[in-house]
């Protein structure tokens, strides 16, 4: 695990808290992603001096499945890359389960939890098993919002464990969620030129949530640098919702 601690340049005795965990994608370092999100974080915090002051934690943890060069993943894909085998989902209920522990035994909570890519796909599973009633996901360590870099909703939330395994075109019961899911969710991601998801898998996402914030860039698969003042005032707001007062 790698923790960081980015604050506002501008201390002042109404600081609020917020702690986060962050979730990296396919193939990635949970060291490398932290420094990313320290370098996003700390240039949403500079960028608004006349905003409340935010200090945020924010501990990124590693994927269980090892890959090449000390990268990991949340599960592995079959050898075309389409991640269309139940193993997959057996070894993303695995890391899920993995998740939840850090979640519960987390003190104090997580305010939070954000990803990128397959990270983010593991953002929205949360959210989506909390809204079933999973019984790994419920109670009071449950995070209040989750973040989505470049990710999208799978298919195993659905055909995993409880959905048998079938395809969504298959003529059988399928497992999708009941209503919308009521946790916030802040959308960051390419809509238009992400190479890796398609912007109708965004959408089909969005639609999910209640109660969802989309940013849109034009940076492809990638935290993006949000040079415009207005985006970065937008994620700032959406992450000051949910700070504490410690």
């Amino acid at each position: 695990m790698v923790v960081i601690n980015v604050s506002s340049p501008r201390q002042a005795s109404e600081t609020k808290q917020l702690r986060l965990l962050a979730l990296h994608g396919h193939g990635g370092r949970h060291r490398q992603f932290c420094e990313s999100i320290e370098e996003f974080l700390q240039s949403i915090l500079a960028s608004h001096m006349q905003e409340p002051s935010l200090a945020i934690e924010c501990r990124c943890i590693a994927a269980p499945y090892p890959e090449r060069r000390e990268r990991h993943m949340w599960w592995r894909y079959d050898e075309g890359g389409s991640g269309d085998r139940p193993v997959d989902w057996a070894e993303m209920e695995k890391s899920l389960t993995k998740i939840a522990e850090e979640l519960e035994g987390a003190c104090p909570a997580y305010d939070g939890v954000l990803g990128f890519s397959q990270g983010a796909e593991m953002v929205h599973s949360i959210a989506l098993l909390h809204h079933r009633g999973d019984p790994r996901f419920l109670g009071a360590f449950m995070p209040r919002f989750v973040v989505s870099f470049s990710g999208a909703v799978n298919p195993g939330h659905f055909e995993s464990v409880g959905g048998m395994f079938l395809p969504r075109d298959f003529p059988a019961p399928y497992l999708g969620p009941q209503g919308t899911v009521d946790m916030p969710c802040l959308f960051i991601g390419d809509y238009a030129t992400d190479g890796w998801y398609s912007s109708s898998r965004f959408e089909s996402t969005t639609r999910l949530y209640s109660q969802a914030c989309v940013l849109r860039h034009d940076q492809r698969h990638r935290l993006p640098k949000l040079s415009d003042t207005s985006a970065a005032q937008e994620v700032r707001r959406f992450l000051a919702r949910f700070a504490r007062q410690r």
